[in-house]
């Protein structure tokens, strides 16, 4: 049966096996070339399928577009690896994992974004998690209990309004993210054409020279908060090095929260965030990654691990941060790295790499184009920020009929 105590009108007790397909049988040829979209191209939390490829088909689940992918598997299920797929041909199939389950429509019994956010909703995820079963490190999801728990779902008509009110967020922050994909690669083609031409060892313009970055910024590691400064919920955050997400994006969805006493001391308020800081992920798998933080709400500090580049003039900001997002300045930073087990690397290493530095009058021409670009991705990052935030708290109380769409109310 299902948990809810107050079943919101009109709504009935149902399984996901009674309104979805579930790994409905598809058929590919084998040695056929086909879209292939394997577990690491799906993010976390994200509806939308960035990144996928074209392979012969050896094996694998099998799915088409408006099909929901759960990953099955530890820690893949936890960590929120599930997708929408809209990225095929009309009437194509894509094959990918074997640890995905599959979710499709039932044509006007429900609706296919409804059962994508049906999947990520918090009460549906709770009783995936609870069905895996399996050795430590290799669980997986038991399918029958998983599509057999019974909740309390809403009608057709119903399911289509609310999916749109939840797509309509997430249509407006991929469309956000599109633009800041544009403006990025816009700032990098002027970088690269007006300064990737020169090598360190070639003749360089008339007042042009090499320099060291620590000219314009120093680079200092976070804090070292113990565990006891982490506490379930506050509005003061801690980045940690997941947070930062690569490609100049910093995720404040599931910032860990610490203490406000700990806040008060000197030497945690020197590691206070504010809007725009340029931040370095410095050791472990996700060393060299670079984000900027967007405002937020809560006050944010810096953990160790994390690297904050501190300007000397605020102005340098979209000069250094396209130079640190220039050719593979992440793979040159894994290349300083040290340590047996997971790379590292300190302050001094970065702050002396060398610079090609324009004459000031060069440098204020670009700065007057790259600036406005930089203001333009940090604002609309924060724009992303706020509408995830209130997707997410929507999402819930949606999916359990705690909140209404209009024309379903008496």
């Amino acid at each position: 049966m299902s948990e809810v105590k107050n079943i919101p009108e009109g709504w009935v007790e149902s399984s996901l096996s009674e309104i979805a397909l579930v790994n409905p049988r598809e058929s590919i040829s084998k040695g056929s070339i086909a879209t292939n979209i394997p577990m690491d191209c799906i993010d976390s939390f994200s509806k939308k399928i960035q990144r996928y490829y074209s392979k012969g088909f050896e094996g694998g689940t099998k799915f088409r577009n408006g099909d929901t992918l759960l990953a099955r598997i530890t820690p893949c299920l936890e960590n929120g690896k599930t997708a929408f797929v809209d990225i095929l041909y009309e009437n194509e199939i894509g094959f990918g994992s074997t640890e995905y389950l599959v979710f499709r429509e039932i044509k006007e019994k429900s609706d296919k974004h409804f059962i994508y956010y049906l999947s990520i909703s918090p009460r549906f995820r709770e009783i995936a998690i609870k069905a895996m079963s399996g050795t430590s490190g290799r669980q997986r999801v038991q399918t029958d209990m998983l599509i057999n728990h019974k909740f309390y779902l809403p009608k057709y008509e119903e399911q289509k309004s609310i999916a749109a009110i939840l797509t309509a967020f997430d249509d407006k922050i991929e469309l956000l993210q599109a633009q800041n994909k544009t403006l990025e690669e816009t700032a990098q083609t002027i970088f690269a054409e007006w300064f990737g031409k020169y090598q360190i060892e070639d003749e360089l313009p008339d007042g042009w020279r090499v320099g060291k970055l620590s000219e314009i910024a120093n680079l200092k590691s976070g804090f070292a908060f113990k565990a006891e400064d982490f506490i379930e919920e506050s509005n003061y955050k801690a980045i940690k090095i997941k947070d930062l997400k690569g490609n100049g994006n910093i995720s404040l969805t599931d910032v860990s929260a610490i203490t406000e006493e700990i806040t008060k001391l000197d030497r945690v308020q020197y590691f206070k965030l504010n809007e725009g800081d340029i931040l370095l992920a410095m050791s472990g798998n996700t060393t060299g990654k670079i984000g900027v933080l967007p405002s937020s709400d809560n006050e944010i500090y810096l953990n160790q691990r994390v690297g904050k580049f501190f300007m000397k003039q605020n102005k340098y900001n979209s000069f250094l941060y396209n130079f640190l997002m220039s050719g593979s300045f992440e793979e040159k930073i894994l290349a300083m790295g040290y340590g047996s087990a997971q790379p590292n690397i300190n302050p001094s290493q970065i702050e002396n790499i060398e610079i090609i530095y324009p004459d000031e009058t060069k440098m204020i021409d670009y700065l007057n184009i790259s600036n406005p670009i930089f203001e333009k991705v940090l604002k609309n990052n924060t724009q992303i920020q706020t509408l995830t935030k209130t997707r997410d708290e929507l999402l819930p109380r949606l999916m359990s009929g705690a909140v209404r769409v209009n024309e379903f109310k008496k």
